[in-house]
């Protein structure tokens, strides 16, 4: 939500953690951002601290709203996660600062990005340099499919390069894995999966470092490249998502010896509060329940004999009586 001020505009939101939060805000420039929905423009904050704002684009036709606010509910809810499952901000991706999504102005702020974007190209990589682009662009990937997300987008214009780090950003089309996956770079019939991810970026890597273009669906001839490259990108088209190696692996290919930082385990970052809970609100100690006495269980009186003797006698008796008559 925006409200007026003097030079400044108030915005109204939720800091990363959820909490109610304002920014006090004053549009610089409106920053490119191609392949993007959303509109994306440079603000200051009243202390001088240069953000990125990023919001719904003027559109009339209802489908185009309707795809807006889901590709803006789509950055924040991974922003968010990946702030909450991540202890310190990651360098290979975006660090959210506020958002909005509950008005009839959703919005979300994030810290500029390292870099520039590289959707016009790169200038000629040293080896070195060129290996660390690498290296940041999978270490995204991992990151992401870590806390079970896919980027679903990863493309040149997607992609900043600072000297040190690539940093992957336009995460609006991020879902989780086995969504379904909105973007055309899906690979899956349209189901989310990390391995779509692992191509695009072999795409990425292939176009930038051989100069030749791509389509979605073609897989480019490795044989005729330098052996690094084809090793490298061994496998990262193979047609089946699940086939291809993970960015974990690719990672393992570059010799990257720096760990992965591992996500924060939510349940046990949480326990310590579900017992300071306990501890704080003993549960109720239940008076032990006294069994009714049962009843004494009576045996059932012994049956007696049939008396077979009297009856056998009657029957000879009988018997004889008869055969005086009918003598």
């Amino acid at each position: 939500m925006t409200h007026s001020a003097t030079n400044f505009d108030t915005l109204t939101g939720r800091d990363p953690a959820g909490r109610p939060a304002y920014w006090q805000v004053q549009t610089v420039e409106r920053a490119p951002s191609p392949d993007s929905l959303l509109l994306t423009s440079r603000v200051k904050t009243h202390d001088g601290t240069t953000l990125l704002h990023r919001t719904l684009p003027d559109v009339a036709n209802p489908g185009d709203v309707a795809l807006a606010e889901l590709l803006l509910d789509n950055e924040i809810r991974a922003l968010t996660r990946l702030h909450a499952r991540y202890a310190v901000p990651l360098p290979e991706l975006p660090r959210l600062v506020g958002y909005d999504f509950d008005s009839a102005e959703p919005f979300v702020l994030l810290e500029p990005p390292a870099g520039r974007s590289v959707a016009g190209g790169l200038r000629t990589l040293l080896i070195d340099e060129r290996r660390r682009f690498l290296i940041g662009l999978f270490r995204a990937l991992a990151q992401l499919a870590a806390v079970d997300l896919v980027h679903g987008s990863v493309g040149l214009s997607s992609l900043c390069w600072d000297g040190l780090t690539t940093q992957l950003i336009n995460l609006e089309h991020t879902v989780n894995i086995g969504e379904g996956s909105r973007s055309s770079l899906s690979r899956n019939g349209g189901v989310a999966h990390p391995g779509d991810d692992v191509r695009a970026a072999g795409r990425v890597v292939y176009e930038l470092f051989t100069g030749k273009r791509v389509d979605l669906g073609d897989t480019p001839d490795l044989s005729s490249q330098p052996e690094v490259l084809a090793a490298l990108l061994h496998g990262v088209f193979e047609a089946r998502p699940d086939d291809r190696p993970t960015a974990v692996q690719v990672l393992e290919r570059l010799n990257d010896r720096d760990p992965l930082p591992r996500p924060v385990d939510i349940a046990a970052t949480m326990r310590p509060g579900y017992d300071r809970f306990d501890e704080l609100h003993p549960p109720r100690a239940v008076a032990p329940t006294v069994a009714a006495p049962r009843p004494p269980v009576v045996a059932p009186a012994p049956s007696r004999p049939f008396p077979w003797i009297p009856v056998v006698l009657l029957v000879v008796l009988v018997a004889v009586v008869l055969g005086v008559i009918f003598l």
